[in-house]
């Protein structure tokens, strides 16, 4: 009992110091992926930061795109303060168009925030996650898992270090996706430098990460009102959207993030969980080295 107790509190303390670089496409993907476990790091203590890299100027209902990215921001501030991010950079690439932008350019300004904050874990969209409608998840995806590694390589944009800005390895790195692939606790090959499926209970968050979810009202919307508009086109009816109000929209969000967790849960004892690929100690250094 009395280790128990230690290991508890030399958990805590660490927790405390800890740092957590989460990067997302755009508003809504790092709060449904992996909004309960961030939240959870950020109430034992650890400094959160969030990089969104595009402005979801596209992602609203009869609202044109200036007004789409003001609001989409404003809200995506707030959902990130309700989890307990202290610190919200927004790059503000125009959503759905982040396939003409160059994936070096990309690649090194999410490196600029890696190296100035120099995180221990960092959360970022799975490249390699199957069935994903939105390609701006894949970009971020692939050029974030291209900047923590070229963090830590001092030939990789050597200004950096002039303005202070050393080179820097982020121990943790989790791949998120919501789980829609049925590959998706697959391990990537074998355990030897491959992430690999992990499950984390997020029941304790779960509160917090449908209040974070729900702060995202001009996303919801649109949402509501394009699954309403498939629903008349195809002579069906859902009657919790019979009227889209604030009611409605909000009772949809939390289906969809409860109904997320329960399959993020399936087979591991939990009642509400979150899927990731991690690479973690063993996916620097493997076994055999060690």
């Amino acid at each position: 009992m009395k280790l128990r107790l230690l290991l508890c509190m030399a958990m805590s303390l660490l927790a405390q110091d800890q740092k957590v670089l989460v990067i997302t496409a755009d508003a809504s993907d790092y709060v449904l992926a992996a909004g309960g476990t961030i939240a959870g790091m950020a109430a034992s203590g650890a400094t959160v930061w969030l990089v969104r890299v595009t402005n979801d100027d596209k992602d609203s209902w009869d609202l044109p795109p200036e007004e789409t990215a003001r609001r989409t921001r404003e809200e995506s501030e707030r959902a990130a303060r309700i989890l307990g991010i202290g610190k919200v950079v927004s790059l503000g690439y125009r959503a759905g168009e982040l396939g003409g932008v160059s994936p070096t350019e990309l690649r090194d300004r999410l490196m600029f925030y890696v190296r100035s904050f120099k995180p221990g874990v960092m959360f970022i969209p799975n490249p390699y996650a199957e069935y994903v409608e939105v390609l701006d998840r894949y970009y971020t995806g692939q050029a974030a898992e291209e900047a923590r590694r070229a963090a830590s390589l001092a030939n990789f944009q050597p200004p950096f270090a002039s303005v202070g800005l050393e080179t820097h390895l982020t121990p943790e790195l989790y791949y998120y996706a919501q789980p829609f692939d049925p590959r998706r606790r697959e391990a990537e090959s074998t355990a030897t430098f491959a992430p690999q499926p992990k499950a984390l209970d997020i029941a304790p968050m779960l509160a917090k990460k449908i209040q974070a979810a729900q702060a995202l009202k001009t996303v919801n919307h649109a949402l509501a009102m394009r699954i309403q508009q498939r629903l008349q086109e195809t002579g069906r009816r859902l009657p919790l959207l019979d009227r889209v109000d604030d009611d409605a929209v909000g009772k949809l969000v939390e289906i969809n993030v409860r109904k997320l967790a329960e399959i993020g849960a399936q087979g591991t004892g939990y009642s509400a969980a979150e899927e990731f690929h991690y690479a973690g100690v063993e996916y620097q250094i493997p076994a055999k080295y060690r």
